[in-house]
């Protein structure tokens, strides 16, 4: 044995991810073809490639759509929440990370391996930071009129699918309640059934969510010294804060597909 290294023994790992692993939703991310990349697309100069629509019926202006969803075993821990590992420019507070399972039977084909801005989604829920702050009736008011957005008029679209509300008011300081003013679900829908906010105001609704977590940088690959695969560690991020600036566009196909679980 070199001095300094400590042998990986087969099978302890494993036997952690199998008593105590997290079940996680994987889909693979695939640019949209909305996302001219070829480099003579724009040869007429319409300016158009490497360009996103912003009210593509398929992404929804998100520029990703995501595929064979799956489900994978493995640890799931969360980063540190101290702030000082914000300057090493890697992962910030409420990052996560994710070691999927080596198992023939648990972990995704070659193939399918886990891939940068791939979703994992979880099945366990958590609070929703600090909430969402929507704009009543803004899906299907103004110019979204024209947009298929999937909605009636007495629904707003969530980030996230949502399992119950933590707290919920709007710009004037009214308090609405699950289940008498609004309920939740299926899929990230807000219903409202009662009292609700005035349409075209803003209101802000806590909830907890099934996050949905992207693969913001290139998995890193494990393998010990006589080369055996020790599987992924992958880095996490909510969607909604890893796409802060080109915020997730929630969609009605964006659903968790708890259904479709298998189980190892």
């Amino acid at each position: 044995m070199i001095p300094g290294l400590a042998d990986f023994t087969p099978g302890l790992q494993e036997s952690l991810i199998q008593s105590r692993g997290a079940i996680m939703v994987h889909e693979i991310a695939i640019s949209c073809t909305c996302r001219v990349e070829d480099t003579y697309a724009g040869i007429k100069g319409d300016g158009k490639e490497r360009r996103r629509d912003a009210f593509c019926p398929r992404c929804r202006g998100d520029g990703w759509l995501y595929r064979a969803p799956r489900t994978l075993v493995g640890l799931a821990t969360s980063i540190r929440q101290q702030k000082n590992i914000l300057d090493v420019g890697i992962a910030q507070p409420g990052d996560m990370m994710f070691s999927p399972s080596t198992d023939a039977g648990c972990r995704p084909p070659a193939s399918n391996r886990i891939g940068n801005w791939d979703l994992l989604t979880a099945t366990w829920d958590q609070p929703l930071d600090d909430g969402h702050v929507l704009v009543r009736g803004a899906g299907t008011s103004a110019e979204n009129l024209g947009l298929r957005t999937d909605l009636s008029p007495d629904e707003d679209r969530l980030w996230y699918e949502p399992k119950s509300a933590v707290w919920c008011e709007d710009e004037f300081g009214t308090v609405f309640s699950e289940g008498a003013d609004f309920v939740l679900g299926p899929g990230k829908i807000i219903k409202w059934v009662g009292n609700r906010p005035i349409r075209g105001k803003r209101y802000t609704i806590k909830y907890n969510a099934y996050f949905e977590w992207v693969v913001f940088v290139p998995p890193q690959e494990r393998r010990d010294r006589e080369n055996a695969d020790l599987g992924q560690l992958v880095f996490l991020r909510k969607r909604h804060v890893a796409m802060l600036n080109e915020s997730p566009v929630a969609i009605p196909e964006d659903r968790i597909p708890l259904s479709s679980r298998i189980k190892c």
